[in-house]
């Protein structure tokens, strides 16, 4: 965990969501507006806890244990979130610290009967979220944050996507994009960088390589016949059948598959954009060579037109961290709508 220098952060936020221990609810905060373009890396909180709140006690080292959870499958470990601190005299004085995109602001409030959870959407800044979290007492704000740790997890994760797909949409690649919407029915930000590796009918094979790292897009898609397009070992199946048939490693006979050796792919039911889906990570490896890296894909249905689709991104990056490379792959994927 680190202090954050008051010369070097940013932040953002305006939507409010109050959640207490029964409820749940929101409004808009129409008082407030977004002053200018959130800041922050990809990955980071930026935790402000008020005066009465001792920073190196029970409240931080929950928030550093849980925050600093390794990134699910990686193939070297990564924290979740990176996470600063700050007090809330130094926060209130600057407004450079508000505009940061990703802020968790806890205070206790001795009067209080219960713990409060609120959520802002920028409200200093855009894209950005804001989760304040008041307890009457330290001991019920610990557990309060550990009943609602994933939510907020959540909301972060969502903030990180909302961050880069804001990013990546003002020099997204139009042509990519008319193209996919004409194969598969559906639109994707693809930003610059990006190009169309191979496309045949119902699989297109996207990429973007650089001197350091590469990163991948596949879309596959097929026929619905039954619920068997969302058994995980299916899933799998499937990928490894159609790398193994468009995605060639570097030398001969070698091919992309699903590493299964030392950690096992993990599936999930998701909610994706609407949908249900199920949700891939795993690690992939080139048979035949010692290429690899994570992978995270999500398969759904396009009920209108009867379609299993598919959408797989993977990083490639050698003796580099992947967490962050990979937020980007989700965060495109996430910006995907199928077309009406």
């Amino acid at each position: 965990m680190k202090e954050i220098n008051k010369t070097a952060v940013h932040f953002s936020s305006g939507v409010i969501i109050f959640v207490s221990l029964a409820l749940l609810f929101s409004c808009k905060n129409d008082n407030e507006k977004a002053i200018g373009k959130s800041s922050g890396k990809t990955a980071e909180i930026l935790v402000v806890t008020g005066n009465n709140l001792i920073w190196n006690g029970m409240f931080g080292e929950a928030l550093e244990e849980f925050f600093s959870t390794e990134y699910q499958i990686l193939n070297q470990p990564e924290p979740i979130f990176e996470i600063g601190h700050i007090p809330e005299d130094n926060f209130t004085g600057t407004r450079m610290f508000r505009s940061h995109h990703n802020l968790l602001l806890a205070s206790l409030n001795p009067e209080s009967d219960t713990p409060l959870m609120q959520l802002q959407e920028d409200h200093w800044a855009a894209p950005q979220k804001v989760v304040r979290l008041t307890a009457p007492d330290e001991v019920s704000l610990v557990a309060f944050f550990n009943e609602r740790k994933e939510m907020i997890a959540g909301i972060f994760r969502e903030s990180d996507r909302n961050k880069l797909n804001k990013t990546f949409r003002d020099f997204r690649d139009m042509k990519i994009i008319n193209q996919l919407e004409e194969n598969f029915n559906l639109r994707m930000d693809i930003p610059g960088g990006f190009y169309i590796a191979k496309k045949y009918a119902g699989f297109s094979w996207l990429r973007k390589e650089t001197e350091k790292n590469g990163q991948g897009l596949m879309i596959y898609t097929y026929d619905f016949t039954d619920t068997a397009a969302f058994n995980p070992k299916r899933i799998i199946s499937y990928r490894n059948a159609i790398t193994k048939e468009y995605i060639p490693g570097p030398s001969e006979g070698s091919f992309m598959v699903v590493s299964e050796d030392y950690i096992l792919p993990e599936s999930r039911e998701v909610e994706f954009n609407g949908m249900y889906a199920i949700e891939t990570r795993g690690l992939w490896n080139v048979e035949n060579d010692f290429m690899g890296g994570p992978f995270v894909s999500y398969t759904f249905v396009d009920e209108k037109r009867n379609k299993v689709v598919t959408i797989d991104g993977y990083v490639y990056a050698p003796n580099s961290p992947k967490r962050d490379l990979l937020i980007q792959m989700e965060a495109i994927i996430h910006s995907m709508t199928l077309a009406e």
